[in-house]
């Protein structure tokens, strides 16, 4: 064994420390992207009454809530919570599991958001909803480029992706040093009591948390194109799924780190984490493990879900996931994953991890 070898255990260890970021400069991060939070939903709330009533808040959502973020904690998933004076009522969409239509009942419903459908009925428009936060943040954009933070630092902001998919994606960059980034997915959202969890739909434990329903077309290659469809989402009932379970949320980083070293980029970290989800629903593995062997099991069930070209969403397991990667994509990323599991068995059983073998599974060099 060569004095720059580690031992499996010590290599995967070394790689968790390697992508682990101080407590202080995390909290510098978090200290930032409250203060651009704040100074955006104030901005919006000025220029639109109808905005700065109907919003009730931000709600962390993503890496960053679960506690498995890798690298830079630098983007930041925003649920953004809207209400109106009026009732909502979640209706499934037929044949279509996970999506629903938000029907509309109340004197003092947001016109601007209805489509009247040919049943009579008045639903929220996902089309209109979306254009109604373009058009508010477009408004808004000249007057958010001097953001002041701690430690004399000031931000920027521009708008990079306008919410034609789910998120109104917004850029911060530090003026002073532009290697300083922020990233902020802002997801318009309406938020539901537990017991109003639509009929039809698996149960979760929920401890009485709230769930929400965010704007997305449904997709597929035969997807009809449905302006008022919105998707399912309960971030909170999926991080009690992860709840004291470190070496399961050290493992989804481990997974992370491998995925962005073999540049699979269209295996979006949801994806990643829905397999961990559904294998601690199935009790698939103790999560008592270390995080090495761990990995090893993980590997071995994302390649069967690529294998199958099959990953279940979480809260609707008959939503297919893996709908937006290409059978390019799968059958790239299968190879890569087949050839990351022998490597990390190699380790495993020679107890041993060569700086060769941690830069091609992490892409992390240490000599």
């Amino acid at each position: 064994m060569s004095s720059y070898d580690f031992t499996f255990g010590g290599g995967i260890e070394f790689v968790l420390e390697n992508i682990s970021i101080p407590s202080s400069q995390r909290q510098s991060f978090n200290k930032d992207a409250e203060i651009i939070e704040n100074a955006f939903i104030r901005a919006i709330s000025r220029h639109d009454r109808t905005f700065a009533h109907a919003f009730r808040g931000l709600s962390l959502t993503g890496s960053n809530l679960d506690g498995s973020k890798i690298d830079l904690p630098d983007e930041f998933d925003m649920l953004t919570t809207m209400e109106f004076n009026c009732n909502l009522q979640p209706v499934p969409v037929a044949g279509h599991p996970g999506y629903i239509y938000l029907r509309v009942t109340g004197r003092n419903a947001p016109a601007h958001l209805l489509h009247r459908a040919r049943s009579g009925f008045d639903y929220i428009s996902r089309d209109k909803l979306q254009a109604w936060f373009r058009q508010n943040i477009g408004a808004i954009m000249e007057e958010l480029q001097n953001i002041p933070c701690g430690g004399h630092r000031t931000y920027a902001l521009k708008y990079m992706a306008h919410g034609y998919g789910v998120a109104h994606t917004i850029m911060a960059v530090c003026r002073g040093d532009r290697k300083r980034k922020i990233y902020f997915d802002f997801v318009p959202a309406f938020e539901f009591q537990a017991h109003e969890w639509p009929q039809g739909l698996p149960q979760h434990k929920h401890q009485q948390r709230t769930w929400f329903a965010v704007p997305r077309a449904i997709r597929g290659k035969h997807a009809p194109k449905d302006p008022l469809t919105f998707m399912v989402c309960a971030p909170h009932w999926e991080r009690m799924v992860l709840e004291k379970k470190q070496n399961l949320k050290d493992t989804m980083r481990l997974m992370k780190c491998t995925r962005s070293a073999h540049h699979m980029n269209s295996l979006i970290s949801y994806m990643i984490k829905s397999v961990f989800l559904n294998c601690a629903e199935w009790r698939y593995t103790t999560w008592n493990q270390s995080p090495g062997r761990l990995l090893i099991r993980m590997c071995v069930r994302m390649i069967w879900c690529l294998t199958q070209r099959h990953l279940p969403f979480y809260l609707v397991p008959e939503l297919e996931l893996f709908e937006t990667l290409s059978d390019n994509q799968l059958s790239a990323y299968l190879r890569n994953f087949n050839r990351i599991t022998r490597t990390l068995i190699k380790c495993r059983d020679r107890d041993r991890m060569t700086p060769e073998q941690m830069e091609f599974l992490f892409g992390i060099s240490y000599e």
